[in-house]
């Protein structure tokens, strides 16, 4: 089973997984890092490499953060050099539910892939769907 990692700024990575297991129900091998104002960024660092170390039972791990250029992608980047690790930015709930329900029968690219397009496509604008 491909390993999940959500990795963003505040408790937004918790309550996202918290989110998700409501609906898709309690998870395994699938875990949510926080980085607060005051935390030591290399902490992180060394945080996401032992999370993905420990996610990865053979499939790889895909890792969520929630902005490009931002502090969790930048030490998620910083690991994926040495580990069978993909990184998505912009994380929302439709693309972790689909990563959720893909990983047990996918590869780590088709899981990737799945969660862009779910991701991209879990954004609506309501008035131009609906009315």
């Amino acid at each position: 089973m491909i390993g999940i990692l959500i990795v963003t700024h505040g408790k937004f990575s918790t309550e996202l997984l918290n989110s998700a297991e409501l609906i898709v129900g309690k998870q395994v091998s699938v875990n949510a890092l926080n980085l607060n104002a005051d935390d030591d960024i290399h902490l992180l660092k060394k945080e996401v490499e032992l999370e993905a170390t420990k996610l990865d039972t053979g499939e790889g791990v895909l890792v969520l953060t929630d902005l490009y250029g931002g502090s969790p992608f930048n030490v998620t980047a910083a690991n994926m050099k040495q580990r069978n690790m993909e990184c998505l930015t912009g994380v929302n709930l439709p693309m972790l539910i689909e990563a959720l329900s893909l990983r047990g029968n996918s590869n780590l690219q088709e899981v990737t892939n799945g969660c862009c397009k779910a991701g991209i496509e879990g954004i609506k604008n309501v008035r131009q769907e609906l009315f």
